[in-house]
């Protein structure tokens, strides 16, 4: 993950507090949501550059006919 400076999230509040009409008392409301976007927006690019999972060739079985329970002999107890 990317640090998010402080610079950013100032940035992003009052961003956020313009765009909200400019209500007085509303400091850390809207400094807590921009951390929160930018927090989201830092995990959803950290995983998106992440290096996809290789699967083995034999991890995928490809079966048209369904699967069918196998019958199981009882053993008998004396």
């Amino acid at each position: 993950m990317t640090d998010i400076s402080e610079d950013d999230i100032r940035r992003r509040a009052y961003a956020l507090w313009e765009a909200d009409g400019r209500p007085d008392g509303s400091h850390d409301a809207h400094w807590l949501l921009a951390l929160r976007e930018l927090t989201e927006e830092a995990n959803a690019a950290a995983n998106e550059t992440l290096a996809p999972v290789k699967t083995s060739k034999l991890s995928v079985v490809k079966n048209d006919a369904p699967i069918e329970p196998v019958s199981r002999k009882r053993s008998k107890t004396a």
